[in-house]
């Protein structure tokens, strides 16, 4: 690992960290002393634009971020032939965010090693590849989490091994602050048997990155489990803070504060409702990181309705005919966890796999994917399941989701991929595998654009994009809106490639993107689990920083980015201010006058507002 000095930390934050610039900035001030105003910063306001269509450009070919993605005409046949597990994580450090694939068990078990690929961006809506410079290509893991776990100022890569492998386990390899990555020995994640999922976060408050890890996937049921951080890219397990853990298959795992006490919450998406009935967890966060699963309580363990689909369960409205403690969960796959109506509560957007088949209970009875509200402190922080009265279509093969407000325009939309094995069974386009994407409306109803959108190939000429497997959103080109990766599932083991997206319709709102930086020592360099509120009048809008989210740990931009609409800017002045909630607790405000709107602004734990 580069050791970084303090010089090197106080030089860096003269860096003005502006990925973006169609900045409407025309003076800067500082707002180390935590927000007092500095001269006010000039802005244009912007009418508010409608996404309309083919807002979404394939720049796949293009990017280069297709090399090497399967094999053509394999000599030896290859179970799953692609790299469709993915990520952004900036690995070189260059503020710019790049791509990592990963290849799918059950490919090592007919002799095919997995295989990891790196794309560095280039800034100009290219990639280079960066597979064997990295020293991940050859990793055997079925999935990477990155984070700064030794707070060193780069990212680090937790490598899960989802399957039983010989002479293979988890582990840990560290970043020399350029993207070349070594393996870390004995660091205590080598015992992290089945890890299908994995997110980092300071769950105990040390200023330390902890790890928790989902185990069996769609597999097996197994024990999630718990490692607190040392800080020096060890690690301790402390999964006995994991009360009463259900042995269950975790497919999918969010952490964000649910109940807005100041510490991380996980939710855990299970698999199979065959296995503990396919109910979800809920660790509750005592603060010190001790975890209670109060799923049941809040309404997030199981549904009391069943397959959406079906006549005979009321389309989705009727109540399972049997006492709670046997009701249906779910075959559970992504989760993501934004405050998707806008209350300042943490809501959760659930794909899963539904059977609509009367004659089998257990399907018939499972719950499809759902969009659950938090109904905040005054509800006792429980969940309404509202799926049905928002307008989400129903979907048998939903996989990875994520809430990301793609258009800027204020609101979080929903964004789903689709397994393609379902659909003969549909004639409707909503059922089909396309790409699904749920634009939010006004009243907070959702609208599926995601045939209209340019991301799927709505000619029928092609499969683009059924079929996916994760998906990822980050800014890619640094004009302020989120663009979108997407993997190609091979079916049948010709070989398919991933998807890159350019988005062309988010720059053309007001927007604001914000990234943190922790010190180290109080709080965790990646800043994860800081919560930012922007404020326009009474409007405000909110967001948390997450290392990872969604089946097999999918990672969006780290940074955060606000979609403010027509909102914020007023006969040319920037009338919104911004509020950081620390991981530690601390809070800052900086008050309209220290930022400017439609660029990207780093804010230090030390020294606040870094400005050129």
């Amino acid at each position: 690992m580069t050791t970084r000095t303090n010089l090197a930390y106080l030089l860096g934050l003269s860096v003005f960290s502006v990925a973006a610039c169609s900045s409407d900035a025309t003076a800067g001030g500082d707002a180390a002393d935590g927000g007092a105003p500095g001269p006010v910063l000039a802005c244009t306001e912007r009418p508010l634009t409608a996404p309309g269509e083919d807002f979404f450009v394939d720049i796949s070919a293009p990017s280069g971020i297709q090399k090497d993605n399967f094999v053509p005409n394999p000599t030896v046949p290859i179970p799953i032939n692609d790299h469709s597990r993915l990520a952004f994580a900036d690995i070189d450090g260059d503020g710019r965010d790049d791509i990592v694939a990963h290849s799918l068990f059950p490919n090592p078990q007919k002799g095919i090693p997995f295989e990891h690929l790196v794309f560095l961006n280039n800034g100009d809506k290219t990639f280079r590849d960066f597979s064997d410079e990295s020293g991940l290509r050859g990793v055997q893991a079925g999935f990477f989490v990155f984070a700064d776990v030794d707070n060193d100022g780069d990212q680090d890569c937790f490598a899960g091994l989802d399957i039983a492998l010989e002479g293979e386990t988890s582990a840990l390899y560290l970043n020399d602050g350029k993207g070349h990555f070594t393996k870390k020995e004995s660091s205590g994640l080598e015992k992290a048997a089945l890890a299908a999922n994995g997110v980092f976060a300071d769950f105990n408050g040390d200023g330390r990155l902890d790890l928790y890890v989902g185990a069996g996937g769609t597999s097996q049921g197994a024990l999630d489990q718990l490692y607190f951080g040392n800080g020096d890219g060890t690690f301790s397990d402390a999964s006995e803070n994991l009360k009463k853990r259900p042995a269950q298959p975790t497919n999918g795992v969010v952490a964000c504060d649910y109940d807005n006490d100041g510490d991380l919450d996980i939710f855990v998406s299970h698999y199979g409702v065959s296995v503990g009935l396919g109910w979800r967890a809920l660790w509750q966060n005592d603060g010190a990181g001790v975890f209670t699963n109060v799923a049941t309580k809040r309404g997030f363990n199981a549904l009391a309705t069943g397959n959406s689909y079906l006549a005979s369960t009321g389309k989705g409205r009727d109540e399972q005919p049997v006492d709670p403690s046997k009701y249906v969960g779910s075959n559970g796959f992504g989760i993501d966890c934004q405050d998707i109506d806008g209350d300042g509560n943490m809501d959760i957007w659930l794909a899963t796999i539904s059977h609509p088949v009367d004659a089998d209970e257990s399907r018939k009875w499972s719950d499809p994917s759902m969009l659950l509200l938090n109904k905040g402190e005054a509800g006792g922080f429980a969940f309404e399941n509202v799926t049905l009265d928002r307008g989400i279509p129903f979907n048998e093969g939903d996989i990875d989701a994520a809430a990301v407000d793609f258009d800027n325009d204020g609101r979080i939309d929903l964004s789903v991929t689709r397994d393609k094995k379902y659909e003969e069974n549909y004639s409707k386009p909503d059922q089909k595998a396309w790409f699904g994407l749920m634009h939010q409306n006004e009243d907070g109803s959702f609208t599926s654009v995601g045939l209209i959108s340019g991301i799927n190939d709505r000619s029928g000429a092609t499969d683009r994009v059924k079929s996916g497997q994760n998906l990822a959103w980050s800014d890619i080109d640094g004009d302020g809106d989120l663009d979108l990766l997407v993997g190609g599932r091979d079916n049948g083991g010709a070989g398919r490639a991933n998807f890159l997206f350019e988005n062309t319709i988010g720059q053309k709102n007001g927007w604001l993107g914000v990234r943190l930086r922790g010190d180290g020592t109080n709080v965790n360099r990646d800043a994860i689990g800081a919560r930012v509120t922007v404020i326009v009048s009474e409007k405000r809008w909110v967001r948390e920083v997450k290392s990872s989210r969604g089946t097999y740990s999918s990672a969006d931009a780290r940074a955060l980015l606000f979609g403010l609409g027509d909102k914020g800017c007023e006969g040319g002045v920037t009338k919104a201010a911004l509020e950081v909630r620390w991981p530690n607790g601390e809070t800052k405000r900086f008050e309209p006058g220290t930022f400017g709107l439609n660029q990207y602004v780093t804010i230090d734990y030390a020294a606040g507002i870094v400005t050129p």
